[in-house]
């Protein structure tokens, strides 16, 4: 998603703790003041809300499930158009949230990071929800007197390189949609980043941050979108003007970015950068737009594809083919176009050089 335009207005931080030995919940501290930062720091921490859930990042797009008013996404509903005081009230509720969510002791606790603006041309609202783990050290932060978070240390948290942004979520208001709404997804768009779990390739995000805490859950096309990509990028291979090689090298690590890549996200922009040369990640990022895929990261799910995805198969003008499984066809298959002999009108003809790492076992 675009995040163009990015403003926030305010900044409120609580903490949550990890359950005690028993498993019960501890109270999470609430604090009563905005976070005001520098406007250096501010910058710094628009920068970091992009790249945790802006276009090029791996941030994923859910569906509101949970819609009933004890749930989060009605908090939304009513605080972000609340005044100051009562917004800073208000927004202790998602750290009491977020402290029934996290059922397991070995969650960590953290400081629950809540802020809201306005983003787009023209301006619509947000509201982010940000849940950074800072484990026992955060204990000597706190001012004895007020209770409140030390600024220093939050921005140490927040704003320094080395650190990240471990699970972050925004509410988006959308362009345009009905003053009559009565399912919150008609007014919202919601994106969802866990960049723990992304690297270690899991799940997009931890269950009990995404369903429990923000009552979200994956769309139920992710299977259909998963194909319509599969199926985009192939016809933007299949046309491109290289060497049939080359594009079965593409097709190839279009297999292997679907089927062998752990990661549970995938993206236009993600699959451009690792496979395709510079001069040609414009026109597929152009393909895939026009062609109706989602420039956010989405859900990769397989099972329209699967099929697609076992083997390989590759398709002369003679009614020659080869077929292989996906996994080994790059490992036991080289394939590179030669000049063949020349036609009758004394044109060199393009031929196949297909080379197998293995030996014949059946003849039929």
């Amino acid at each position: 998603m675009q995040l163009l335009n990015l403003n926030i207005d305010r900044i409120i931080i609580h903490q949550v703790y990890q359950r005690d030995a028993e498993g019960q919940k501890i109270t999470p501290m609430q604090s009563h003041e905005f976070t005001r930062f520098s406007r250096e720091a501010m910058e710094t921490f628009k920068q970091r809300v992009v790249e945790a859930l802006g276009e090029s990042s791996r941030a994923v797009q859910m569906e509101i499930v949970h819609q009933e008013a004890i749930h989060l996404p009605q908090l939304v509903e009513r605080s972000i158009d609340e005044n100051d005081e009562t917004f800073a009230v208000s927004s202790y509720d998602f750290a009491t949230l977020l402290a029934d969510a996290q059922q397991m002791k070995s969650i960590p606790g953290g400081i629950v990071v809540v802020f809201s603006g306005t983003q787009g041309h023209p301006a619509k609202k947000f509201l982010g929800l940000i849940k950074a783990e800072t484990h026992s050290a955060y204990e000597k932060e706190v001012d004895e007197q007020t209770g409140e978070i030390s600024l220093k240390y939050v921005e140490e948290v927040l704003l320094t390189p080395s650190s990240k942004l471990y699970k972050t979520a925004a509410f988006f208001e959308k362009s345009n949609y009905a003053p009559t709404y009565s399912d919150l997804n008609d007014k919202w768009i919601v994106m969802v980043s866990d960049s723990q779990i992304n690297k270690a390739g899991g799940k997009a995000a931890a269950r009990y941050f995404y369903a429990d805490f923000l009552g979200c859950g994956y769309p139920q096309t992710s299977a259909r979108t998963t194909k319509q990509f599969y199926e985009s990028a192939k016809d933007f291979i299949t046309t491109l003007d290289v060497p049939e090689a080359k594009k079965s090298d593409y097709i190839n690590a279009l297999t292997t970015y679907l089927k062998v890549d752990t990661s549970s996200s995938i993206s236009t922009a993600d699959f451009a950068s690792k496979y395709f040369e510079t001069d040609v990640q414009d026109a597929f990022s152009e393909h895939m737009e026009n062609s109706g895929i989602p420039t956010a990261s989405f859900t990769k799910d397989i099972e329209h594809i699967s099929s697609n995805l076992k083997f390989r198969k590759v398709s002369f003008s003679k009614n020659v083919k080869i077929s292989a499984p996906s996994d080994s066809f790059k490992d036991l298959i080289n394939i590179t176009t030669i000049e063949g002999e020349a036609d009758e009108s004394g044109m060199a003809t393009e031929w196949t050089k297909v080379i197998i790492k293995d030996k014949i076992v059946t003849q039929e």
